[in-house]
């Protein structure tokens, strides 16, 4: 009998994704000009805003095939606007997603693309189910731990991004006094 190798998730610090059919990829803090308030300063640039590491689906891929992947978000602020993912919406909206807090303490923001927004804590164990009709983008709010979030997804789901390019969502949440505020948005 053949034993099949497969992807393994570390549960020491920090929490990793490795294994042979693992995929990456990196988004640099200039890639999300767009979704910050304030413009990036050149010194942080070029600097990791987050990674990714998953496991795509086996090949083809059906109704029910299920990615699996964990992002890496790093502390940083940008003129006070805490870390984020970029977010996206689902190009098909009737595939949902789950994420689980592995490491690191943040926010899971979420939207309809209407009036309907609201924030879910994130921390390590906690559980999102996201329905497929929100945007969803994820805040790090710790000053010096990567927030670490697991995802399982359908293949079918799709990534809608420029939506979110175009539109942004309708608050941000800013470092104040040491605290997360969230303040509607002006860009």
């Amino acid at each position: 009998m053949k034993i099949r190798k497969t992807p393994s998730i570390s549960f020491q610090l920090p929490f990793d994704l490795s294994g042979d059919h693992v995929e990456a990829y990196v988004k640099k803090i200039s890639d999300l000009d767009a979704s910050y308030e304030g413009e990036i300063p050149d010194i942080l640039a070029d600097k990791m805003a987050y990674r990714v590491a998953s496991i795509p689906a086996p090949t083809p891929t059906y109704e029910g095939s299920l990615n699996f992947g964990i992002t890496y978000l790093y502390p940083y602020t940008i003129n006070g606007e805490y870390s984020m993912t970029r977010g996206h919406f689902h190009q098909n909206r009737s595939f949902d997603e789950y994420y689980v807090g592995i490491s690191g303490i943040g926010f899971l923001l979420l939207w309809d693309g209407q009036d309907e927004v609201f924030v879910e804590s994130v921390y390590p164990g906690s559980v999102h189910y996201i329905n497929g009709k929100y945007a969803h983008r994820l805040i790090n709010i710790d000053a010096k731990e990567t927030l670490a979030v697991g995802a399982c997804w359908n293949t079918l789901a799709g990534h809608d991004y420029e939506t979110i390019n175009r539109l942004g969502f309708p608050v941000r949440c800013f470092e104040i006094n040491q605290k997360p505020v969230w303040i509607n948005r002006t860009k």
